[in-house]
């Protein structure tokens, strides 16, 4: 695949160069889980793309990183970017080899990503040579966005696999996974695509579960958000558009230099008048979801355990939503769990299956949330 041509100084292009346009970006892969959102659009959006990325003639960047922080992974130490930016956004960016750390390998080649927190993604087994993200670039992508002030928290995992049920790089709440390549990732596809993911977070966040917000945002857009949900062929639902903008309005130099939107039938986001004032406005604003702390006790368990969300300052209570996965990422048990009492919510497992039936013993992982709070942890069962 050519190259998208270097644009002049100070222009973009009406439209996505071929290279980014054939990438999916995808951003609800799994089974819906305790705290996710469907309050947006777009919620149960599936559907991929091909990853084939050309490679462009954007020469090197110059990357700043906050902080360098040493994580612990299964196989040792390993080492994890960390930045806080006058954005507002502090991010943690997994590099390939730590995530590689946190997969589970399996018989037929392919492996598993597990993360107490992000969650389990499944990864296809490899049939040719793939090429990782480079994770200083990605966070000096983020670094880069500008023109609001917000607080989040991100998580990045840069993997060395393609996850197996989308094909492509997702986000998931306040989690971005951006899978290989099949040639080397040029800088401004990096970052391109790391900004886009970025929007999708921030939608979650800041308009999803916010009563009036998509309305006003369509409304000022001109979108028709019954026309423009997960049916729509992909670059015209309302999800990806309002992750477009964000990235159109608010990405750095590389995010941005010469690339129209992904749906070169919109105008322009600069174009409308109000809509970068609108945007950032929500951004200034609070989360509708918090990641909340959570324990399971006991733990390792024999075979029952309760597991309780403790809630932030400030977020609701309201019944807690309890789901239990299998490391290979399926659904086992789906529970529902006790109001909010002291701050905190709980709900009991007992170590069975939707049907009834006594589960083996393992490590599962488990989400536990409320519509304003949620969180993910692990639980050894031990029969």
């Amino acid at each position: 695949m050519r190259a998208p041509a270097a644009p002049r100084p100070g222009t973009r292009s009406a439209g996505a160069p071929a290279a980014v346009r054939n990438l999916r970006h995808f951003d609800q892969p799994r089974e819906p889980v305790a705290g996710d959102s469907r309050d947006g659009p777009d919620g149960d959006e599936n559907g991929a793309k091909d990853l084939m990325m050309a490679r462009c003639g954007f020469g090197r960047i110059q990357v700043t990183v906050a902080a360098l922080a040493l994580l612990t992974a299964a196989s040792g130490a390993r080492a994890a970017l960390t930045g806080t930016f006058p954005n507002g956004i502090r991010a943690t960016v997994h590099d390939a080899a730590e995530t590689a750390a946190m997969c589970v390998a399996k018989t037929d080649g392919s492996r598993t990503f597990v993360h107490p927190v992000a969650g389990v993604v499944p990864l296809a087994a490899a049939t040719r040579t793939l090429y990782p993200f480079d994770a200083a670039v990605v966070l000096a992508a983020l670094g880069d966005m500008h023109g609001f002030a917000t607080d989040l928290d991100v998580e990045v995992f840069v993997l060395d696999g393609i996850p197996a049920e989308t094909g492509c790089s997702f986000a998931r709440r306040g989690a971005i996974f951006l899978s290989p390549s099949y040639a080397p990732v040029d800088a401004a596809i990096t970052a391109y695509i790391a900004t886009h993911e970025m929007g999708h977070v921030l939608t979650w966040a800041f308009l999803d579960g916010q009563p009036g917000r998509w309305e006003a945002y369509a409304a000022l857009r001109g979108l028709d958000l019954a026309a423009s949900g997960p049916d729509a062929p992909h670059a015209s639902r309302a999800r990806e558009i309002v992750a477009e903008d964000f990235r159109y309005l608010f990405g750095g130099t590389l995010a941005t230099r010469g690339i129209g939107l992904e749906n070169h039938d919109l105008a322009t986001p600069d174009t409308i008048d109000g809509l970068s004032a609108l945007l950032a406005g929500y951004l200034s604003g609070t989360s509708t979801v918090t990641v909340a702390t959570t324990r399971a006790f006991p733990n390792p368990c024999n075979p029952r355990t309760t597991i309780e969300l403790v809630l932030p300052t400030g977020a609701d209570g309201g019944a807690a939503e309890l789901a239990i996965y299998d490391v290979r990422g399926q659904l086992v048990r789906r529970l529902q769990g006790d109001g909010a009492a002291n701050g905190r919510v709980t709900a009991t497992w007992d170590g069975t299956d939707a049907q009834g039936r006594a589960v083996p013993s393992g490590r599962y992982l488990y989400t536990i949330g409320t519509a304003q709070a949620s969180a993910r942890g692990a639980v050894t069962l031990v029969r």
